[in-house]
């Protein structure tokens, strides 16, 4: 998270804080949208893991 005065954002990873909009990209195992940040009625972007594709050897 942001430090005290360093400017920045912090922002939710509450789902019900996004709106997402339209799909902008996609990647192997993952696909990128454009949504609103509804606390801050902001325009972000929104990289939404598959994780039934991401290959991981945890």
């Amino acid at each position: 998270m942001g430090k005290l005065g360093s400017g920045r954002k912090n922002y939710s990873v509450l789902p019900t804080d996004y709106k997402l909009l339209e799909e902008i990209g996609y990647g192997a195992s993952a696909t990128v949208y454009r949504a609103i940040y509804l606390p801050f009625n902001e325009v972000v972007a929104v990289k939404c893991l598959d994780l039934d594709r991401c290959n991981s050897n945890l």
